[in-house]
């Protein structure tokens, strides 16, 4: 009987002491790190010029091994960097910097970070974008014949170029304006426009009445090429009356007129160019003249909406904003010696 307690007090023993140890085991879990409040400063990365641009990156951890924390840099193309990191807050906020210069990739790049405790890991990324904007160039730029005869036609041209990781190249597709300055003014006006070859070359015929000095202008794309500014040609005009002024009631038109692209996103430029002429005789000649800029909706009424003005050869090109679906028309209100035209209509449609 006294063998038989002795077993029934070793078993209560046993399980007590199960019961006991069974929390401490628990204990022992432990757990998932956390990853948090994640970010890049500046984002995107805007490198413009030969100088670096820094960027930071930080984020914080919760129930992470601080020695178990690291980050890095993924390339366009898959190519790593590992980023050095920086502690704080008893090791639970991180940060880490990078520099972004000329010969770092353009394009979408991923930061990539991973904590560890134990057994237990987290990775996290976050993508950001390398931007380059390339200085451009406006070389070789002149005009010609100089001296000129006032009415004939001077000839501008030139080439627009940029810089890239490969060196200076003719930048094609891009409009360049050509602008002028009469002798004794203190500013340039806008007088011609035209579109880059696949060389960057570009080239005008203006007719032309007033000395003065001639230069090209780019705009620049944004995010992508920075502006830039032909030096100057100065073109002696010889004085010569300016022809008679055409007989009243000449009949004018516009043709060529476009509006580009079709479709354009909301908020984007839509581009109107086209060409006012005015009949002389038995030819129809380029008319430097105001003309205005219309737009109607499929079932509106034309409204108003900007002014500009055709250059010596008859071409004229501006833009504005579009926001719906709709035509474009171009209207000459006519003077006391060419009677009024409008170009045809052209829709273009707004994609959101």
């Amino acid at each position: 009987m006294l063998k038989r307690i002795s077993a029934v007090v070793i078993a209560a023993a046993m399980g007590a002491a199960t019961l006991v140890a069974s929390p401490a085991a628990h204990a022992t879990s432990v757990a998932k790190p956390i990853i948090k409040d994640i970010s890049i400063s500046p984002s995107p990365v805007v490198v413009t010029s030969s100088t670096e641009v820094s960027a930071t990156f930080s984020f914080g951890t919760e129930f992470a091994d601080p020695s178990k924390v690291t980050a890095s840099l993924q390339a366009p193309g898959g190519a790593t960097t590992p980023l050095t990191l920086t502690a704080s807050d008893n090791s639970t906020k991180w940060s880490g910097g990078a520099k972004f210069g000329r010969q770092s990739a353009e394009g979408d790049w991923k930061l990539q970070i991973t904590a560890a405790s134990g057994n237990e890991s987290t990775s996290e990324s976050r993508g950001f974008k390398v931007v380059q904007v390339w200085e451009t160039d406006i070389r070789g730029f002149g005009a010609s014949p100089e001296p000129i005869a006032a009415g004939q036609y001077l000839t501008v041209q030139g080439a627009l170029v940029a810089n890239s990781t490969t060196g200076w190249k003719g930048l094609p597709g891009q409009g360049v304006w050509i602008t002028f300055k009469e002798q004794g003014s203190s500013s340039y006006k806008r007088i011609a426009w035209d579109r880059t070859d696949h060389r960057g070359g570009f080239s005008d015929r203006i007719k032309v009445f007033k000395s003065g000095w001639w230069r090209a202008e780019f705009e620049g794309v944004s995010n992508q090429f920075h502006p830039s500014t032909s030096d100057s040609d100065q073109v002696d005009v010889r004085h010569k009356p300016r022809p008679p002024a055409p007989k009243p009631d000449l009949d004018s038109r516009i043709i060529k007129f476009n509006a580009s692209p079709e479709p354009v996103k909301y908020g984007k430029y839509v581009y109107l160019r086209g060409v006012l002429q005015v009949k002389d005789g038995w030819s129809w000649d380029g008319y430097d003249a105001k003309v205005s800029v219309w737009f109607k909706t499929k079932h509106g009424s034309w409204k108003y909406v900007k002014t500009t003005w055709s250059n010596g050869s008859g071409k004229f090109y501006t833009k504005t904003k579009a926001t719906k679906s709709g035509y474009w028309k171009v209207v000459f209100g006519g003077d006391r010696d060419v009677d009024p035209s409008s170009s045809a209509r052209d829709w273009v449609r707004v994609k959101r």
